[in-house]
Parts: C-alpha cells; structure tokens; sequence
C-alpha cells in the first residue's frame, strides 16, 4: 500500500506474526517481520518502517533453539540506542510497542518501560478489550508521525535528534551530526566521525566572515590520524570535492552553502 505507515513485526511464532500482520493491514498499514533478534538489527540497518511491535519472547538468530525474553530485551536496548530522542509529547519519535502474553513476563515489561518501550500489547490480541489500531495511532501521533509522509524526517530526528530543514528556496541542509548534507537537492553522505568533523569545522568558517579554513588546522581539529595533514587525502575521492568543499589551492578550504 503505497504511502502506507509500515509496521516491523518481531515475532518468531509464524501464526501469530501472520494474525498481528493481518491486523495491522486491516488499519491500512503495511509491514515487514523478523523472526529473530538477529533479523530484526538487519532489518533495523536497512530502515524503512514506522513503528515497532516487538515481541518479548524471540530467538537471538536462526540457530537458537528456543525464544528468551532476553533476545528481545536486548533488541530493544539496541533499537533505543540508535533512536533514543523523543517528540515533545515524551514520545519515542520511533514507537516501540512491546507484545507479551507470559503473565510471568511482568517484571519483564516494567524493565522493558524502562529501557524504551512507548506501549504494551497483550496476548491474546483480543484479551481486555485491548484496542490494538488506537494504541498504534496514538503512539503514531504522539511521536508526530500522525501522516506516513512525516515518518522520513520523525526517522531522522529519532536517530540524530532535531533536523533543521532546508526552507523553501534554500540551497542547504544537513543533518546534526554532518553525516548527511544537502547542497542545491544534491545528498552528500559523511561516515566518519573525521569527515563529519571537518565538515562541521568548514560550516562554522562559513557563516562567517572569514570562511576560508587551514585543511591542516581543520584536520588537527578533527583528530585526523593522517601525518601527512592533507585534506585530499581525507575528502579527495569524495563527491563533495570540487562541489560542496572548495580548494583555495594553497592549503586552504571552504564549504560551498548556496
């Protein structure tokens, strides 16, 4: 369903991922499933989901021969450390609503609160009148996620915490942490710490009057291990070169922001 919220079920009983997916299609949601924790970090890495409904009681990967709460426990630890910020609601801006029908499991939810979890879901899914689409909803729209065409940026700030968007018109953009810049629409992706932090170095040289920087100044500062000190050697074969990071030719540089 195109435009559709997406749920990422971990569940590792197929009977029950399969009726919580079933569900969560009758509210005009789409899904993805990760039987074991292992799955469900791949699944993680790759991103494209809105919410969480995470089982308690999951298989750490394929050659696990039973399902502990620990796996999911742990999962959810990950999950919140990747996305730990929240909407101004308290929210988690990625929603995690865990699933649990152990009634010896309660100890395990109250850590599982702690840790990160936005909601709790009873099995089974019809026991207390549990209304499983206005949990859902409300964790939605209370992580401001109330539209899927919200969940792109909501993602972003609960990895990177607020983002800053570009207004209409204006040539640049970045993510807090530089790992992402956007220059006239083109997307420039930053991986390490030591490209980031150069990156950061040159914005702040920008919005100033003087926005010509020492690339051996800019690298020290960002605890570059090169001994040569060369800012070709660091950013060189990147896209960005002669496009967003600018060359004076003698030892200085400058980033391009309109």
């Amino acid at each position: 369903m195109a435009g559709s919220h997406i749920a990422l079920i971990v569940e590792d009983e197929p009977e029950m991922a399969a009726e919580i997916a079933d569900l969560v299609r009758s509210f005009g949601h789409d899904s993805i499933r990760a039987e074991t924790k292992a799955e469900a970090l791949a699944l993680i890495e790759g991103g494209g989901f809105c919410y969480v409904l995470l089982d308690m009681q999951i298989k750490a990967d394929r050659d696990s021969i039973k399902a502990y709460a620990s796996a999911g426990m742990s999962l959810l630890s990950e999950i919140r450390r990747r996305f730990p910020h929240r909407a101004s609601t308290d929210m988690h801006l990625l929603p995690v609503l865990v699933v649990s029908g152990n009634a010896k499991e309660h100890d395990d939810v109250v850590r599982a609160f702690k840790i990160g979890a936005d909601d709790f879901i009873r099995k089974p899914l019809s026991s207390d009148g549990t209304d499983l689409d206005a949990k859902i909803r409300h964790c939605l729209e209370q992580a401001g996620r109330a539209h899927h065409g919200l969940c792109y940026t909501k993602m972003l700030e609960a990895e990177n915490g607020a983002v800053v968007l570009a207004a209409e018109g204006d040539a640049f953009w970045h993510l807090p942490d530089y790992s992402e810049v956007r220059l006239r629409g083109v997307l420039y992706r930053f991986p390490g710490d030591i490209q980031q932090r150069v990156i950061r170095r040159l914005h702040d040289a920008a919005k100033t009057t003087t926005p010509w920087v020492s690339g051996k100044v800019a690298l020290a500062a960002a605890r570059s291990t090169d001994v040569a000190m060369k800012m070709g050697n660091l950013l060189g074969d990147h896209p960005c070169w002669g496009t967003l990071v600018m060359s004076d030719t003698r030892g200085k540089y400058r980033l391009v922001t309109e």
